[in-house]
């Protein structure tokens, strides 16, 4: 009796995983996490893995098309640093980060340089203040401190 109520229990955390998956992409980290806190105090974490594989073989979780997209869509408004720290909260491995950056292989300066033209427009040499909070707003952004002073730099 307790063997369809077990074969029942992935089915329905599958179908909790593809209603998220249609949503966006999910990287198996936050999907697991979604689906223990949907299932609550009965959840299995067998039950869960067995949804996951399960999303896994039919194509839906995929971790290699969350990382292309997430690096796609955001490269022209944040640097590598940020982009590597957003991917590592979602669970993904360091490796996997390395190996996705530098297939993108972008301009850290050129993509910095168009986010200072876009913000700024203009450099105020004489005001300390309006420096340092320009730097700041590249910092944020996830550029390095070399790549911060070179467009600062030329903007002169």
């Amino acid at each position: 009796m307790t063997e369809p109520a077990t074969a029942a229990a992935p089915s329905k955390l599958l179908r909790a995983a593809i209603a998220l998956l249609s949503r966006r992409d999910f990287s198996r980290a936050e999907l697991r996490s979604r689906l223990l806190r949907a299932a609550g105090a009965q959840a299995d974490q067998g039950e869960v893995e067995r949804a996951l594989d399960a999303a896994q073989a039919q194509g839906l979780l995929s971790e290699d098309r969350l990382i292309e997209g997430f690096i796609r869509t955001r490269q022209a408004r944040f640097g590598p640093a940020r982009l590597r720290y957003e991917l590592s909260r979602r669970g993904i491995s360091e490796d996997r980060i390395d190996a996705a950056l530098s297939l993108a292989a972008c301009d850290e300066y050129a993509v910095a340089h168009a986010l200072w033209v876009k913000r700024f427009k203009s450099y105020s040499s004489d005001d300390a203040r309006e420096q340092a909070r320009q730097a700041r707003f590249l910092a944020s952004r996830g550029f390095s401190h070399d790549v911060i002073r070179r467009v600062l730099k030329a903007a002169r």
